[in-house]
């Protein structure tokens, strides 16, 4: 309301142009400075050399203070102050345009400053005839990288979410009290403690165990935060899984190897009772598209999900980066033999962005401490599991599925494409052939919820 020169800056400051890099002359330097001395001469402003001399000398403070950080070095140094020359010309219009004796612009940043440039081009303006303000209102947002000795730093406890500087009423979400009351229960009852509520955490790696074959009954009903080696690390969920083969039938009873494995079949587990599952023949529409999301063995990510055909829009934006994260490491682990040797990196790529509906809809309701997925695969005959199988079967494990082939003959079946041991094998007893799997049906899930999930748990 005062009409001063007001400068808002929402999200981040956007990077120099190649335009306007080009545009700052430089030359090889010696030292720093060398440096400061020469590229300090490209600020210019004629309408006020006062200006222009206190410009010139909070450019060379900023950069010189920077200079004894750790990991700063003349190259960078020389980088950084390229930086703040771009922003410098970018904004002096907006900021000091006409100036003249006392007037003072306003810098107000909302979000916070994302890393070193941004907080020593905010320290520069510091220095100059320039009010800065920087609001973070969101308090989960990534901490602000501004460290000064003559920052003003004000905390509050209560969080506001808002994307961009409000300029009418729409643009602010207010939190009623019983909002805020639960993000502050939240705080006491889910950080620590070992109680979760539904979905905390979007990021997750998963854990295999070595087991007895008498633990996979009892761990694979289990939610995950009651196994071994279970951990939440920097908001990083550890997930125990299990990832066996079970070769022979114990004591030759086939009746009861059938009934074991149904007392395995939940809402959650998909079964495969016949190999290969996956034909290479089968029909695949992301093939045609693999080489255009892998360059330099790295998924492009942003590509991929802005593709007409990408098949992965509806699930939840966090299991959708999980998926492409687990993708990206199965790559990169060369689990899958021929992986950046004969383009087999191409075939994962097309076999994961190809995934049933079924595994999509397990994915898309797991939540990582609490039950995984899970897959049963049944293999009775002398027909070779396929590639594309194993990619499936690599994959799930390493997105957190609970994984057990069931292995009656004792034949080799997977191993074929694994460049490494990853099963744990179990010899439970004589090797029988030309079993016929029955079809297996998932138990009903017990709808009835008990005192501690009506106390302690959120309904769904």
């Amino acid at each position: 309301d005062s009409k001063r020169k007001l400068l808002i800056v929402e999200g981040e400051i956007p990077c120099p142009t190649v335009e306007e890099i080009r545009a700052v002359s430089r030359k090889n330097y010696q030292d720093t400075e060398q440096m400061l001395s020469d590229l300090s001469r490209e600020i210019r402003y004629t309408a006020s050399a006062e200006l222009e001399k206190l410009m010139r000398k909070a450019f060379i403070e900023v950069l010189s203070e920077a200079e004894g950080l750790p990991g700063e070095n003349l190259n960078r140094l020389t980088n950084h102050a390229v930086y703040l020359l771009c922003w410098l010309k970018r904004y002096t219009c907006e900021l000091f345009d006409n100036w003249k004796y006392p007037q003072i612009g306003c810098f107000i940043y909302l979000g916070g400053c994302r890393n070193g440039k941004e907080a020593m081009f905010v320290k520069l303006l510091s220095r100059l005839p320039v009010d800065v303000l920087l609001l973070r209102p969101d308090r989960d947002a990534p901490a602000c990288s501004l460290v000064d000795k003559n920052l003003y730093d004000m905390n509050y406890t209560q969080s506001l979410k808002v994307k961009r500087f409000p300029k009418e009423g729409q643009d602010i979400r207010m939190g009623t009290a019983a909002y805020h009351a639960e993000r502050e229960l939240d705080e006491v009852m889910y950080q620590d403690s070992g109680i979760y509520r539904n979905q905390q955490y979007d990021r997750a790696v998963s854990v295999s165990l070595q087991t007895m074959y008498e633990e996979i009954s009892i761990l694979w009903n289990q939610e995950v935060k009651y196994r071994p080696n279970f951990a939440v690390t920097g908001g990083v969920v550890s997930v125990p899984v299990i990832f066996a083969k079970v070769s022979g039938i114990k004591d030759g009873q086939i009746n009861r190897y059938w009934t074991e494995i149904q007392s395995l079949v939940t809402q959650d587990t998909f079964v495969i009772r016949q190999a290969p599952h996956i034909n290479p023949p089968d029909q695949n529409p992301m093939k045609a598209y693999v080489t255009e999301f892998f360059k330099n063995r790295k998924l492009q990510k942003a590509k991929i999900k802005a593709h007409a055909c990408y098949p992965y829009g509806f699930l939840r934006e966090e299991i959708q980066e999980h998926i492409l994260d687990k993708l990206q490491l199965l790559i990169d682990q060369k689990l899958i033999k021929g992986t950046f040797e004969n383009g087999t990196e191409y075939t994962i790529i097309a076999v994961v962005l190809n995934l049933e509906k079924e595994i999509l809809r397990l994915l898309q309701r797991f939540d990582f401490t609490k039950k995984n997925p899970k897959l049963i695969y049944i293999h009775t005959t002398e027909t070779m599991i396929s590639l594309e199988d194993s990619i499936l079967i690599a994959f799930l494990n390493l997105a957190g599925f609970d994984v057990v082939f069931f292995v009656p003959t004792g034949y080799q079946c997977i191993e074929k494409y694994f460049n490494k041991e990853i099963m744990e094998e179990h010899q439970v007893g004589e090797y029988l052939y030309d079993l016929q799997a029955p079809f297996f049906r998932a138990a009903p899930s017990n709808t009835r919820r008990s005192w501690r999930e009506i106390i302690f748990k959120r309904g769904n």
